[in-house]
């Protein structure tokens, strides 16, 4: 049997758009898509694979404004829960303390400095400069001009690019006329616990990931042309053979020629060339560009049927 947990927690938006508890379903349908994917995305890092969420919509509340209540189902998988039988499994109610989505039965906010949604209000979008591993368990965020306490649960979502583009999706809809708050309330939508107004919304973008590289070569070898650039900063179209490619050329005099007609190019014609390859990675974006720094051999296509011609 399934090892199961639940826990309920509340969302509103509100202003002066939603006074009548109305709200566009253009803009509702992907923030509930948002939340439901912050949820599996948080339980992914937490959890990382032991169990599975899902998240539903219970009712709604409230007027003068847009509330929803959500209940979270968690299930243990069966196979992860004889693999991993001696670690733990973080539950619903855990998942959504670390996030910042519910208080304690005393109306405190739990984990540390209240969960993701606490922490990102108060970075602000400085800079971190340092983490600090403490003998608490815990983390210290030192950034230009002070420094926060965390858990380190916590800054693993903060970290996590999916969990803060979905958190990104749900603050959305304050980009609309009329909707100038987020809060997080009890689930009586008495008290809101946390709020994130219009202003604050750019503390939530996610950031632009840094890129890594991760190989840069050198090597000689034959490309066909696809595709010829004559402006500057345009990039030729190869083939190599495997794949078609866009790559910047470098070879200045070899473009020259080109730009001045000196020598008869057509598709399909083959160069020999020295190319630099860089891959690299930003955040989950694979990348890889080509140059051509230098053109050893121009061979034309075939434009004739190759025969073995002999005299008599």
């Amino acid at each position: 049997m399934e090892d199961m947990s639940k826990a309920s927690f509340n969302v509103l938006y509100d202003g002066p758009a939603l006074a009548n508890s109305e709200m566009d379903v253009r803009e509702l349908a992907p923030a509930l898509l948002a939340l439901g994917t912050l949820l599996e995305e948080a339980n992914s890092v937490i959890n990382d694979g032991r169990a599975q969420v899902s998240v539903q919509v219970k009712a709604t509340f409230k007027t003068g404004c847009f509330g929803i209540e959500f209940e979270v189902i968690q299930s243990l998988l069966q196979q992860a829960h004889s693999l991993f039988s001696h670690d733990s499994v973080s539950s619903a109610k855990e998942l959504l303390e670390w996030l910042g989505l519910i208080q304690d039965n005393v109306g405190n906010i739990v984990a540390g400095v209240g969960g993701l949604l606490l922490l990102i209000k108060k970075i602000r979008g400085r800079r971190i400069n340092q983490v600090v591993l403490l003998d608490n368990g815990k983390v210290r965020v030192v950034m230009d001009d002070g420094a926060i306490e965390t858990e380190e649960k916590i800054l693993r979502l903060y970290r996590q690019f999916r969990v803060r583009q979905a958190l990104e999706g749900v603050l959305k809809p304050l980009e609309s006329e009329g909707i100038d708050t987020f809060a997080v309330t009890n689930l009586k939508q008495t008290e809101r616990f946390i709020e994130i107004t219009r202003a604050e919304r750019p503390y939530f973008k996610t950031p632009e990931p840094e890129s890594e590289l991760l190989a840069d070569n050198e090597f000689e070898v034959n490309l066909q042309i696809v595709s010829i650039s004559f402006q500057d900063g345009n990039k030729w179209r190869f083939n190599d053979g495997a794949s078609v490619f866009y790559a910047d050329m470098l070879d200045e005099a070899f473009a020259s020629q080109v730009a001045a007609s000196a020598a008869s190019f057509t598709k399909g014609d083959i160069l020999k060339a020295k190319v630099r390859r860089v891959q690299s990675v930003s955040g989950e974006t694979f990348k890889t560009e080509y140059t051509v720094l230098k053109v050893l051999e121009h061979r034309k296509a075939a434009a004739q049927l190759k025969m073995n011609f002999q005299r008599e």
